[in-house]
Parts: structure tokens; sequence; C-alpha cells
């Protein structure tokens, strides 16, 4: 992707002025990241107000009155005093800033509450990578690799008639991986670098780089 073709995905450039080969590569561009975020399932946020408040009053109440067998020792109930005692806070932050930060917060809680992937999702270290097979007479289509211990835990979707994809959070780095249809054929990337697994077959290897600091 060239200079011009990458300022007109990020709007910082007009698309009626690129070329003809500049204009289909952007259109491309495009038809991934819709992909990408197609494939990426959304899930509402659960309320986790009742949850919070629930704990806050039992705490309150085995506090005020601890049963017999379950008294905690002194230092515990120190522990559980000082976590739960209310203090002033002081943040210097904007109130925007504020906000974001909460969201954030709040995202990420509610995610990881919800769901247990075999790769995780909070690590701000990884970097979003797309994985995508055509395969038209598959029924079902799960990707495996040396992140998930060559196990086909992913499970992939087919996204439009044929065509198979997900999206995965992966670590900096070179890493392997296959296709596994129907769950027992072993099927190589077509469209990456591929290497010999050791065992008589091939898998296929991803070059995942992290994104040049200085654009974010």
């Amino acid at each position: 992707m060239n200079e011009r073709v990458h300022k007109a995905l990020d709007g910082d450039f007009d698309r009626n002025a690129l070329s003809a080969p500049e204009l289909e590569a952007l259109l491309e561009s495009e038809a991934r990241i819709d992909a990408v975020l197609r494939a990426i399932p959304a899930q509402p946020l659960p309320d986790l107000a009742p949850a919070v408040l629930h704990r806050i009053k039992t705490t309150q109440r085995l506090a005020a009155n601890p049963a017999p067998n379950a008294k905690l020792s002194s230092s515990a109930w120190r522990v559980t005093d000082w976590l739960w005692r209310p203090r002033p806070v002081s943040i210097g932050w904007r109130p925007a800033y504020g906000l974001a930060a909460a969201a954030l917060v709040g995202v990420l809680l509610a995610t990881n509450l919800m769901r247990r992937d075999p790769v995780s999702l909070l690590s701000t270290q990884q970097v979003f990578t797309q994985f995508v097979l055509r395969a038209p007479d598959a029924e079902r289509v799960a990707l495996a690799g040396d992140f998930t211990g060559w196990q086909p835990a992913i499970t992939m979707t087919r996204s439009e008639p044929g065509v198979w994809t997900v999206v995965v959070p992966l670590d900096p780095g070179i890493h392997q991986y296959s296709f596994v249809v129907d769950g027992v054929r072993w099927v190589a990337d077509p469209t990456a670098p591929a290497v010999n697994d050791g065992f008589g077959g091939v898998n296929s290897r991803v070059a995942v780089l992290m994104p040049d600091a200085r654009k974010l």
C-alpha cells in the first residue's frame, strides 16, 4: 500500500485524485477492514451494578454479624476493612480522559467475564491478525497453530459463500499455523509462506509486526 492509498484510507487524501490501480487497492483494503469488523462478534455488555451491590451488602452484613464458624483472623479482617474503606481520590485528568478510561475499564472487565477464549483478547501487546481460507465444500473450519498448542481451538466463521475467516490477537513475532477442515483434514494457507512441519507435512507461516508507534 503506497502513501497516497494509506492517506485516502485514513481520510486525509481525496480518493477522487487516486489513479485506477490506487483506487482498486483502496477498495480492496476497505473490503478487508469490513470483513475484519464483521468477523469480530459483538455482544451486549452485562449490567454489573446488581452484582457489585450484592457483593457490598454481603460484605457489610458479614462484617456486622460474622458467623461463629466463619470468622476471619484479625489480620484478614484488617485487610478486608482496608480494601472496602472509602478513601478520597484526587484525579488530575481532564473529564474526557476520565470518562474514556472508565469506559475502557468497563469494557475490559465485562469482556473478561463474558468470554474465556483460547487466546486472551485483553493483552495490549498483541496485534489483531486476520486469517482467511477459501473452502467451498467445508462444513466447518478451525484454526490451529503454535499459539493454540496446535489444537484446533479457534472456530472460523463463514463470512461469505465458500470463505472462512477469523480475527485473532497474536503476540508479535513469527507464528506457524494450519487450517483444520471438518475436523480431519489439515490444510496449509495457500496465500502464506510454507514451512516443513517435521512430520512430512506443511504448515503456514505469518509474521506479526507491532504497528509503528509514531502513527499511533
